[in-house]
């Protein structure tokens, strides 16, 4: 796991290495174990190496391959070994134990065409000086992440978009419509990032610069195909088992120790109990939430690090404005409102304190069906049949009832299903995804964002995918949105962030590509039926955790934003969206109105308030760090970043 850095131009005065150290020095905390440089006329890479593989000098990057070919790389391709021996078995010889030398080696004879033995998490810039080619390529789900410019001119690329803001001729202008993006889905979608003309590669991509022509294309997508819906569950219960645990076996080759993060929920302690079930000596680490039990899944974490004999580490997360300054300013690379970044960084930061890798549950919802909102959608089918005047009854009479203080609940779910009802039905399940109307984007943009308060960027992307979804059932078309928006850009983004802050590795075996092309040939029923949800998970697992870990609905990893934002968080929300630039773009008095609502408990805001939060301490540290280039000498300027502890 690592940082990565590079360039190609057919004119140095545009980029250098000059620009390139600038970068690595940016990704210094995704690998403070080495670092490298390769520079050349015109081309350059840069590494941040995190040592998890061959941690000796043999593994350094970025390494050099046959006939003066180079690449830099970030993530894990956990069959190197058989790919290794494949390429013996070809007379090709290799020098190394990690699985850089085997990529490299594999790029060499097979050109593109090699991604697709690949099974792993990467993101790489290979250059070829015999075709003078830059190419950049991404995993399957977009478990790494990789932001590029791209022009006739240069290509630059890095692992995080601070890193290639240090390039000093990198596009500057923010773009109203990311923001828009943004504060609609609380996340940027690729290929979107929140500066003009700056892109993220999208999953399961490549692109290519070969003197000043660029070309791009994705080399594996997602398929839901029909399947013999004859076998039994018990069958198909079996090949899952088998799936999970070759896919948590792979996971587990490592020259460091490993961990896993358990929440308590479904996925983490089915990857818990595999890893046991395995022989892996295992430490688990866990997240409590102070006072608030409805977010706390505390106890079904230690039955299941119990049952399985893990060491099990928890830290308690108390609600101050510190702890979010803290992740704010370490996990955000660009702005996400995904509130549960901050206990995914801190408990990141507890399992670093003992190990350097560790297993998480990430992707399971996404490939067994196991979000609220497919269930949703089902029921939403129905209710659109309502008649108008019966759904606007209801409606009204809910938006009467203030929100409850418990996480779900019966009121709450209601009043959040009939918000998302009430929208586009052709949006399907991405109704509840969508946390920024159009009536609230018409009270609340001013100044740049003010043109966009009449337009949908967000719903004509999800109506867009939706008709480019694959697979005739609907659940699976859901699903395979999710995969291509939701999960890498929400929540593998977080996960990224929040470890890689904390030089971890993460690895997810549900993030394996044939566990989940094996759930996209499952029947639709079996994911989500009237046995409930992850129908096939929940039975391949049975015998390996405790009962109440396996039948107990699904809670969700998130924290209680809303409650903290009635109490411990409100000074610092006043002070981001009351003061500073959040008059440029947003109607200040209606920040205050909502905050008001939030506080009174009248209304839940907790999603847009923390949204504009995020958005604004990125804002104001970018335009720190933008000033502090510009001091002659690089003397630092005052700071505008609020400060903690505040009063």
């Amino acid at each position: 796991m690592c940082g990565i850095a590079g360039y190609v131009t057919a004119d140095p005065r545009l980029v250098n290495e000059h620009d390139l150290l600038a970068m690595s020095h940016a990704l210094r905390h995704r690998g403070p174990d080495d670092d490298g440089l390769m520079v050349d006329e015109g081309v350059g890479l840069a590494h941040r190496r995190l040592a998890i593989l061959d941690p000796t000098p043999a593994g350094h990057q970025p390494m050099a391959g046959p006939e003066g070919t180079w690449v830099t790389y970030n993530g894990e391709i956990y069959n190197f070994h058989e790919l290794a021996a494949g390429l013996r078995n070809l007379g090709v010889q290799t020098r190394t134990r990690c699985d850089t030398e085997a990529l490299l080696l594999m790029l060499h004879r097979y050109g593109l065409d090699a991604l697709s033995d690949f099974n792993g998490m990467f993101a790489f810039g290979h250059w070829d000086p015999r075709t003078q080619t830059m190419t950049l390529a991404r995993d399957r789900l977009g478990v790494k992440p990789l932001y590029y410019y791209a022009d006739s001119r240069c290509l630059v690329f890095a692992s995080e978009l601070k890193a290639l803001e240090r390039w000093r001729r990198c596009p500057r202008e923010i773009d109203p419509q990311a923001v828009d993006l943004y504060l609609s889905y609380e996340h940027v979608p690729a290929p979107w990032t929140m500066l003009r003309g700056v892109r993220k590669l999208e999953p399961g991509s490549w692109l290519r610069w070969r003197r000043g022509h660029v070309t791009s294309g994705r080399w594996w997508s997602l398929e839901f195909s029909q399947t013999d819906t004859r076998r039994s569950l018990d069958d198909w219960a079996e090949e899952c088992r088998h799936h999970l645990l070759r896919a948590t076996r792979l996971r587990l080759v490592s020259d460091v120790p490993l961990g896993v993060l358990l929440s308590g929920g479904v996925d983490s302690s089915a990857v818990a109990a595999a890893m046991a079930e395995l022989g892996a000596p295992t430490r688990a680490f866990s997240i409590s939430f102070s006072g608030q039990r409805d977010y706390d899944e505390i106890e079904y974490a230690r039955q299941v690090a119990t049952r399985i004999g893990a060491s099990h580490r928890v830290q308690q997360l108390e609600p101050r404005a510190e702890t979010c300054l803290q992740v704010l300013e370490n996990a955000l690379d660009e702005p996400l409102g995904d509130v549960s970044l901050v206990p995914t960084y801190l408990v990141s930061s507890l399992a670093r304190s003992e190990v350097a890798v560790v297993l998480s549950g990430d992707g399971g919802d996404e490939a067994f069906a196991g979000y609220d909102w497919y269930r949703a959608s089902q029921v939403a089918d129905s209710y659109q049949r309502l008649p108008g005047t019966v759904r606007h009854a209801i409606d009204r009479a809910l938006g009467l009832v203030p929100p409850r203080p418990e996480k779900k609940g019966l009121v709450n779910k209601m009043k959040r299903f009939a918000q998302g009802a009430c929208d586009d039905p052709a949006l399907e399940h991405l109704r509840w995804q969508i946390f920024l109307d159009q009536v609230t984007k018409q009270k609340l943009y001013s100044g740049m964002m003010a043109e966009l308060s009449e337009r949908e960027p967000a719903a004509q992307m999800g109506r867009d995918l939706l008709r480019r979804a694959s697979g005739g059932h609907p659940l699976s078309r859901r699903q395979w949105v999710d995969f291509r928006l939701y999960l890498p850009d929400d929540i593998l983004a977080k996960v990224d962030r929040a470890s890689m802050a904390v030089s971890l590795e993460t690895r997810g075996p549900f993030l394996d590509y044939e566990l989940v092309e094996f759930a996209a040939r499952m029947p639709p029923q079996l994911k989500m039926g009237f046995g409930g949800r992850k129908v096939v998970l929940r039975r391949a697992i049975a015998d390996m955790v405790p009962r109440e870990a396996v039948e107990r609905p699904k809670q969700g990893f998130s924290m209680p934003m809303k409650h903290w934002l009635r109490d411990d968080l409100v000074p610092l929300a006043r002070e981001l969206l009351l003061t500073g630039s959040s008059a440029e773009w947003f109607s200040r008095p209606y920040c205050s109105q909502l905050l008001e609502e939030h506080i009174s408990g009248r209304r839940n805001h907790a999603h847009i308030l923390w949204n504009l939060m995020v958005l604004q301490w990125w804002r104001s540290r970018r335009d720190h760090e933008n000033a502090e280039r510009q001091v002659p000498g690089g003397a630092r300027p005052e700071s505008a970043l609020p400060t903690a502890p505040l009063s």
